[in-house]
């Protein structure tokens, strides 16, 4: 794969290189796009036309804006995640939905909604 060096630092200090990343936004796979990746820290910088796709993308799919923060709670011993109703009603879940969890790694988890 062809690799240009960038003239310009990653916020890291490291060097950029434009190159071809795979791209997946809100679980939608745009494919092989060209970006700067950092050498140090790996950081990838997308172009303002691809943000601009994944953007139209997401709002027509009705998914912008759905990312929130919630609180964990307790519940007797067991740890609760809220899910917010519009998030809920975009996933068709309901009370009593059964999903599955999967830690991705130590700070991400994906749920599926299995029913």
């Amino acid at each position: 794969m062809n690799e240009e060096k960038v003239p310009y630092k990653c916020s890291c200090g490291g060097n950029l290189k434009k190159t071809k990343v795979e791209v997946e936004f809100f679980g939608i796979d745009f494919g092989l796009r060209d970006a700067e990746v950092c050498t140090v820290c790996g950081s990838e910088y997308l172009d303002q036309e691809t943000l601009k796709e994944i953007e139209k993308e997401i709002k027509e799919r009705k998914i912008f804006a759905l990312e929130r923060k919630v609180q964990i709670t307790r519940s007797g011993e067991s740890l609760v995640i809220r899910i917010p109703p519009e998030i809920a009603e975009f996933l068709n879940i309901h009370y009593k939905s059964l999903v599955q969890l999967f830690p991705v790694d130590k700070d991400r988890m994906e749920v599926k909604v299995v029913e």
